[in-house]
């Protein structure tokens, strides 16, 4: 039965309610995470779709997303768990690859497009829409694209579901605080507007969140990032004499560089999942064969580790590769994080390094005795300079005023190797076998996607 008819089962919360009830050609809903926005936006389409919309008209759909891997995994699983069984006509739609639609055709005649952000402009170019769906944030040109080419007689909605992750961005001077235009209709919402999400999944959220983190993530806030990437980093609590390593799985993550410094970084992660960052070294000048005596050196008497580097840099991966010293490639993607690739590094340095509000405890340890040589011949921790120099900075982009980490105006080899490890590895064996036990994710990875979906 409701196979045959979800809408007619799905209640709306009392803030997708108000919603879906504004009758404004732009509606924009900067919530919280998990507080339903992607869910609304579903639905809105589908009843397009379907014809029982109240005051929009049926006609083609366009569904925009930061990249076809999110759609897959947020706006096209969301729609089809609202569409009716057997009601998509498999034969006309089409695929973008395996498992991700590129259109969605019912067997009425109506349809829905999937575009991505990673297009650009020129693939939003198009009239005669009823409806433009974009699930988080936009480009500035994108949604003009999209927005100028109305066509004549036909009215065209446009739907925004986002977290403000990016900052004051564009859309918080053009949309957010836009009061005078009565086109636009904005939404703010957070996990408390959300009746289903229970105090449990609250406080599991909020643990490693700073505050500024909080007001974007619970609450939808938008924030002016600005200071400290790491503001959770303190030296008398995260840098330590460290005589003893706990056991655990050794990683190594390496940043290559020549007229740059290459970045070597060893990390033991014990089954608690706090991180030991033990060894490393950081030096200019270093051929591939230096750098695999180095790492042999380094590694002397540890029995086995797993070597994580960028995998656009293949050629010097390939290299080590042939000299017996086996290295991952990892890819700089964010799953379905919705930032850009520095941003959710950010996210995870401080989702790992900040003082874990339940224990009272770090997670992350830096020994004071990983130093190298800098440029005058003195020994220095270049991971904690690193760190302590790594900024947030407003920058002009083709979408307009973003913050953003300022990863290129500072050194951040050493940041760079750490990151790899932290985007890639699953969590240690013991730990994966005490989340089994539980019933829940077992990688960092899946932990942060099913948090943050």
């Amino acid at each position: 039965m409701v196979k045959k008819d979800p809408l007619k089962f799905a209640k709306r919360h009392p803030k997708q309610q108000e919603a879906h009830e504004s009758m404004k050609p732009i509606r924009a809903l900067f919530w919280g995470n998990r507080v339903g926005k992607t869910e609304w936006g579903a639905m809105e389409v589908v009843e397009v779709l379907l014809g029982t919309h109240p005051f929009i008209a049926q006609g083609d759909i366009w569904s925009f997303c930061p990249s076809y891997d999110e759609q897959k995994d947020t706006t096209q699983k969301k729609l089809l768990q609202y569409i009716p069984e057997g009601m998509i006509d498999e034969a006309k739609s089409t695929w973008v690859r395996k498992g991700i639609y590129k259109e969605i055709h019912l067997k009425t005649g109506q349809k829905v497009t999937f575009k991505s952000y990673e297009q650009g402009r020129e693939k939003a170019q198009g009239a005669g829409k009823t409806m433009i769906w974009f699930d988080e944030e936009p480009s500035k040109e994108i949604f003009e694209e999209c927005f100028v080419r109305q066509e004549a007689g036909v009215d065209l909605f446009i739907i925004m579901t986002m977290t403000p992750v990016k900052g004051m961005t564009w859309v918080y001077d053009d949309i957010y605080l836009n009061t005078k235009n009565p086109d636009i209709f904005v939404s703010t919402a957070g996990w408390d507007d959300n009746p289903h999400l229970e105090k449990k999944q609250k406080a599991q959220m909020e643990r490693g969140l700073s505050a500024q983190a909080l007001k974007v993530r619970r609450d939808g806030k938008f924030v002016k990032m600005v200071g400290l990437v790491c503001s959770w980093f303190n030296r008398d609590i995260h840098v330590i004499d460290m005589k003893e390593i706990p056991e655990g799985e050794t990683y190594m993550g390496i940043d290559f560089g020549f007229s740059a410094p290459c970045a070597c970084l060893w990390v033991r992660i014990d089954r608690e999942f706090n991180w030991w960052i033990f060894e490393g070294f950081y030096r200019k000048g270093l051929i591939t064969p230096e750098i695999a005596k180095l790492i042999r050196q380094k590694e002397g008497r540890i029995p086995r580790v797993t070597r994580i580097a960028d995998s656009a840099q293949a050629a010097d991966i390939e290299q080590l590769n042939d000299s017996g010293i086996v290295i991952e490639g990892v890819s700089k993607t964010t799953g379905t994080t919705k930032e850009n690739w520095d941003q959710y590094r950010a996210r995870l340095m401080e989702t790992q390094g900040r003082v874990q509000e339940l224990t009272g405890k770090p997670k992350v340890f830096i020994s004071k005795d990983l130093t190298d040589l800098n440029s005058e011949g003195i020994p220095y921790n270049f991971l904690v300079k690193e760190i302590e120099n790594l900024r947030w900075e407003e920058v002009k982009t083709s979408a307009g005023i973003e913050q953003k980490p300022v990863w290129g105006k500072q050194p951040n080899h050493a940041v760079d190797a750490l990151t790899y490890i932290m985007t890639t590895i699953d969590e240690p064996t013991e730990h994966k076998e005490q989340v089994e036990e539980k019933g829940e994710l077992t990688t960092m990875a899946e932990q942060m996607d099913k948090l943050w979906d």
